[in-house]
């Protein structure tokens, strides 16, 4: 499997990419919001910044970690700015330098890169408090602050996220991790108690026929597109003769028109093919020829389904409502193009294994050893 798992990645990609063709030009139809020439002409580009990102050797990036970082805290900063910040419905998500993007996409590869640099230049090191949890650890609580402070609790989340699994590939010790993970979760807890918002939505989760007229009445139409699509599907464009209104259809709720328009069986489909991503991603990340190739590969993998894992998760109410898009489905460039980054760093990292196949790092022949052989 490892030398055609590239060959899966793509596929898994491509297909998801091109149902989310299908549904933005579906939802163009109903939708003021949509827009499916813009989503395409993201598309084009993130495909050419993927390519550009696999011909370049992923250690190249090594070099620019903390600049990296840098500049994504500096932009998150320019979010809280007045006449650069850019809000919308009451978050301060997007900057505006002649286009509007939102910086905790970059920050989120930002961090995975710095974290990745971090744990290779202190390998010998990982399992310390100092160099292996309290400095990283702190560093990253910067860039997690920075966006939860834009009111994202859903992006803030998935990089906290995303940092336990990197850690925990990079050895630190599991009471540490667990120490941070009560942290954040106390974090989160004081977030949701002071935002009127964001507790709101917690009780409706908790008790969504209470609030089936308010908080959870998005979440609940969406469960509703889900039942009417059936195994088969409404076919496509059909969705609204159902539902009437679903709000953010072409983004944050993407996976019930999905489920509405195509069925059940699409839906498993797409599950199925972020399966596919992970394992693939898990195969290229421990076959990878340095550390830093195997902490970076985890950390984008980890990043695109455990994004794709909360959007499903919140879109069929199995947790509270938060925004957070599709990969390689919803529209939105700025996270489309940073999805397409991580496929390309994975490629990249996959190309420098196998141009350098007698290589590899002592520290990773154990993780050699026991990837699977599918």
């Amino acid at each position: 499997m490892n030398r055609y798992v590239s060959l899966i990645l793509v596929a898994a990609v491509g297909a998801l990419v091109a149902l989310g063709l299908v549904t933005l030009f579906s939802a163009e139809q109903v939708s003021t919001t949509a827009n499916f020439g813009k989503h395409l002409m993201w598309v084009m580009i993130g495909l050419a910044g993927c390519y550009g990102l696999t011909m370049i050797d992923y250690r190249r990036w090594q070099a620019f970690a903390w600049w990296g970082f840098g500049i994504a805290a500096c932009l998150l900063a320019l979010c809280y700015v007045p006449g650069i910040g850019h809000e919308i419905h009451g978050a301060r998500r997007w900057i505006n330098l002649g286009y509007a993007f939102q910086p905790s996409e970059l920050a989120k590869l930002a961090g995975i890169l710095f974290l990745a640099s971090w744990y290779t230049k202190w390998h010998d090191r990982s399992g310390t408090t100092l160099y292996g949890f309290l400095l990283p650890g702190f560093c990253m609580s910067l860039l997690v602050a920075l966006v939860a402070g834009e009111i994202d609790i859903g992006a803030s989340t998935l990089l906290g996220v995303v940092t336990a699994i990197v850690m925990l590939m990079a050895g630190v010790r599991f009471r540490w991790l667990l120490l941070g993970v009560a942290g954040a979760v106390t974090a989160v807890g004081l977030a949701i108690k002071i935002l009127p918002e964001r507790m709101g939505r917690l009780l409706a989760f908790l008790d969504p026929v209470k609030h089936a007229d308010g908080d959870f009445w998005q979440q609940g139409k969406g469960l509703l597109a889900f039942g009417v699509g059936g195994w088969d599907g409404v076919g496509i464009g059909n969705i609204m003769h159902y539902v009437k209104r679903l709000p953010f259809l072409e983004s944050d709720f993407i996976f019930p028109v999905i489920g509405g328009e195509f069925g059940l069986v699409v839906s498993l489909l797409v599950v199925l093919a972020y399966v596919m991503i992970m394992v693939a991603g898990v195969v290229i990340s421990l076959n990878a020829p340095d550390r830093f190739g195997m902490l970076l590969g985890c950390g984008v993998s980890g990043m695109m389904v455990i994004q794709a894992i909360i959007h499903m998760a919140v879109t069929t109410a199995v947790m509270p409502n938060t925004g957070l898009p599709l990969p390689f489905v919803s529209q939105g460039g700025t996270n489309l193009i940073a999805c397409f980054a991580c496929v390309g760093l994975l490629l990249s990292i996959h190309r420098q294994a196998w141009l350098e196949p007698d290589y590899v790092a002592p520290e990773l022949k154990a993780n050699l050893r026991i990837t699977p052989r599918l």
